[in-house]
């Protein structure tokens, strides 16, 4: 059972471009919006996306969720899938071989575009991933797969599977091995939240929570390699007891940006107050501030765009934030969006920021799945 990771939405936290030329002097939010709901056809209701991903080299977009029928504890779940069409519309992509029910997770395109797809079946407890390299197959595998990752012809997906594997690695289609992370001994709610690969380089972040499942005193953990297996890295962030590793990005020069959040779980205390920590490429660790971070709450997701600019999706409750920031400039505001939720960001190969998630009533029920694109 996972109690501060929830399986859905899988919400995380971010930093910056070129690391160490990077300004953490934070403004005031702008009054304007960049985001605007872009058009979904046969939009369901009950729905939200929980990835989206793009091709670096053609023009295809996946973004994947489920659609939620019943009540709990007796729900089920349909697949839910969109492309994006050449107008820039979403539309239900008919080409995908998702199964009649199930969740679906997580969303990985290879730079031809082929789509690796990760998901749940709920009623059996069992995981799978889509794979379309060599027509589209089914692997079943025990864990629900959260993050594709990939570098050079290598992949990988990361995920959480109780104190099962956590990481599965791909030379070939159809072929998917587990790999086992150095977690500490004697723990038991374990999961791997967020993964990331750039230059050869590998990382994953997550939790290793106590035996007794208790939220209040998590062991966060994150996991590099370098081509010579798994080992488990030391952040030294300053009472990090109380942060949760939310989204790990490995930057094109090498770098590695870490987010999650501040708690307060003491006494029953359900408290975030964003915070963000960034490893630089000496290897040394330097907290960044990010504007209001009280009211931020947490970063749902960390991008860095191909300009070297990053965005990071922040927010919990029923309202969400786009912040961004460029190598030379401060940590801005660019978009609030009330009564939404943002599960990822993504970047078309034409440079445009998306956001995938889902709107919200005023209670933060989800009322329907939505996708928004990031204007000028």
């Amino acid at each position: 059972m996972f109690k501060r990771f929830d399986i859905a939405p899988f919400m995380l936290l971010g930093c910056a471009a070129f690391l160490a030329s990077c300004s953490d002097e934070p403004t005031q939010p702008t009054p304007s919006s960049s985001l605007v709901e872009a058009d979904l056809v046969e939009s369901p209701s009950g729905g939200e996306f929980l990835d989206i991903a793009f091709a670096s080299t053609s023009d295809r977009g996946l973004a994947v969720g489920s659609v939620a029928s019943g009540l709990p504890p007796n729900q089920t779940y349909t697949p839910l899938v969109a492309a994006l069409d050449p107008s820039g519309a979403w539309t239900a992509d008919a080409n995908v071989a998702s199964p009649p029910t199930g969740l679906l997770t997580a969303v990985g395109l290879t730079p031809s575009g082929d789509a690796l797809i990760a998901g749940v079946d709920a009623s059996l407890a069992t995981g799978f991933i889509l794979d379309e390299r060599n027509g589209w197959s089914t692997v079943d595998v025990a864990f629900g797969g959260r993050s594709f990752f990939q570098s050079g012809d290598t992949l990988r997906v990361a995920g959480a599977a109780g104190s099962t594997q956590q990481v599965f690695i791909s030379t070939a289609p159809d072929s998917w091995t587990p790999e086992a992370l150095p977690y500490p001994v004697g723990q038991n709610e374990r999961a791997i939240v967020d993964a990331s690969a750039a230059s050869g380089t590998w990382a994953a972040c997550g939790f290793d929570d106590s035996g007794d499942g208790s939220p209040a005193s998590p062991d966060n953990v994150l996991f590099l390699n370098h081509g010579l297996g798994w080992e488990r890295i030391s952040v030294a962030c300053g009472g990090c007891s109380n942060r949760e590793f939310r989204s790990v990005v490995v930057a094109p020069t090498g770098g590695i940006l870490l987010g999650g959040a501040i708690t307060n779980f003491a006494g029953g205390a359900n408290e975030y107050t964003a915070s963000l920590a960034l490893r630089a490429v000496s290897g040394d660790w330097v907290e960044i501030v990010l504007p209001k971070p009280t009211e931020l709450k947490r970063v749902n997701d960390l991008l860095i765009a191909h300009d070297g600019t990053v965005y990071m999706a922040c927010g919990m409750g029923g309202s969400s934030y786009l912040m961004r920031w460029s190598n030379s400039g401060p940590i801005t505001r660019e978009a609030t969006l009330t009564s939404a939720r943002i599960n990822r960001l993504g970047e078309s190969a034409d440079g445009r920021i998306w956001a995938a998630g889902a709107v919200l009533d005023a209670e933060g029920n989800v009322v329907r799945p939505a996708i928004w694109k990031r204007t000028g």
